[in-house]
């Protein structure tokens, strides 16, 4: 944790509106997520991600469908990983990204501990490893 006198920008929380709120650390990722919506699956790309929530790009709505939707089933696994990550989010946030495509801010809302655990060593290594956290303006919720 960080104190009011000592801020790191990798653990500050950024709401919707822009305000710093980060508590949770955040990396740039390349990978996909695949969303269940009934006998429907779409497959989107995640842009990065934090052990409380992921930030995904999806052409499968316009933002008025996506501001319509607030809970989302999703499945993604993590590079060498041998176990698929199944969680229930909530859509905290969108946004119009470039063209068509729209940006969901995903809170996940029933993560196991186990699977926090691992997300947030995932990302923690990435980090290590200088992985960027990516755009600001792309954030993955990470509130707790």
């Amino acid at each position: 944790m960080t104190d009011a006198t000592t801020r790191d920008p990798q653990t500050e929380e950024v709401a919707g509106d822009g305000a710093d709120r980060r508590s949770a650390q955040r990396v740039e990722v390349e990978m996909f997520v695949r969303e269940r919506d009934g006998d429907r699956m779409f497959v989107h790309p995640a842009l990065n991600l934090s052990a409380t929530g992921i930030f995904l790009e999806s052409h499968s709505y316009s933002l008025r469908s996506a501001l319509d939707r607030q809970y989302i089933e999703l499945e993604f696994e993590l590079p060498d990983a041998e176990d698929a990550i199944a969680v229930r989010g909530e859509v905290v946030g969108t946004r119009r990204l470039q063209g068509f495509s729209t940006g969901l801010a995903i809170a996940f809302i029933d993560l196991s501990p186990e699977q926090h655990d691992k997300i947030a060593r995932f990302v923690a290594e990435r980090l290590e490893d200088g992985d960027s956290e990516g755009p600001r303006d792309e954030a993955a919720p990470t509130g707790s």
